[in-house]
């Protein structure tokens, strides 16, 4: 499920974008849409738990506050602006190299071991990044491309300083959930202060950054992107409580072959045949993080 919503999450963004949505108003009705349904999922059950963490344990809350700021605020702001600027099934397998960030933070935070078939992992799924963004034709990938593989970094370190926090509180994982948009209004505001503080010094990021019209027109891909969004961190945290993260590992291939599908049939792009090689590689790069994890395990 925590696949089939991200996927589903990416493409009502792209159709936003294409229907010609704003990203900065877009990113706040779409947050608010899945702080709202947070709220009617999650509040009843687990408010108080989050209530009296903040009052009992303050160092933990805000610890907590600070990963899901750089995962759900900084990660998935960078995400949303990438998606603008890129295409969506572009989008849907770059999100796959959190795996190699989560690999590197975490060997750094968490001390595990980084084995020769993980480093091969990485290469293999960089190699397959690059043939996808570039298609061979390029040096560098596309700046919505660049800020995707950011999103992916801070997915990474924001998911793994919540398992380490994890390891040793008794938190539970819709607690955490819960607070993913509201630890992410801070990052908008900031993105918000500098597009009205410095318009038309914003580069290239100009267009996509300018503030602050929103379209009706828009409204209904805001609202299904962040519930979509909000069901997926609903069902990542509780599919790891059950499923190992191997076994999520392997599941979350999904996204990027729905993205993929739904983007060839109703947005109308295409690959060359040197992105499906691109696609394939980060594919097969999936499949080892999974038996590196079995063999280790």
């Amino acid at each position: 499920m925590f696949s089939t919503f991200w996927a589903l999450q990416i493409f009502t963004a792209k159709l936003g974008f294409n229907a010609g949505a704003v990203v900065l108003p877009f990113q706040l009705m779409l947050v608010l849409s899945a702080m709202l349904t947070l709220a009617i999922l999650l509040l009843p059950r687990s408010g108080a738990e989050l209530g009296s963490l903040f009052k009992r344990q303050p160092g933990i809350f805000w610890q907590l506050f600070l990963a899901n700021g750089i995962q759900a605020g900084v990660g998935t702001g960078l995400s949303i602006i990438g998606i603008a600027l890129t295409e969506a099934i572009n989008a849907g397998f770059l999100v796959k190299l959190a795996s190699v960030s989560t690999i590197l933070f975490a060997w750094l935070l968490l001390k595990e071991r980084l084995t020769g078939l993980k480093m091969a992992v990485a290469f293999t799924m960089l190699l397959g990044m690059y043939l996808l963004t570039t298609k061979g034709e390029r040096l560098l990938p596309q700046t919505g491309d660049l800020l995707i593989l950011g999103a992916c970094v801070c997915w990474s370190l924001g998911n793994v300083l919540v398992r380490r926090i994890l390891k040793t509180q008794a938190v539970s994982a819709d607690a955490v959930t819960m607070q993913k948009p509201v630890s992410s209004l801070p990052v908008y505001a900031i993105l918000v202060g500098l597009s009205i503080a410095y318009p038309g010094k914003l580069g290239s990021l100009q267009p996509v950054l300018q503030c602050c019209t929103f379209s009706p027109t828009s409204l209904p891909y805001a609202l299904a992107s962040g519930i979509c969004l909000a069901l997926a961190w609903i069902y990542l945290y509780r599919t790891l409580r059950l499923a190992s993260a191997s076994y999520m590992t392997l599941m979350s291939m999904v996204t990027p072959i729905l993205v993929s599908v739904l983007a060839l049939v109703f947005l109308g792009e295409r690959l060359v045949w040197i992105q499906v090689g691109g696609a394939g590689l980060i594919l097969l790069s999936g499949v080892l993080v999974y038996l590196s994890d079995v063999v280790n395990g």
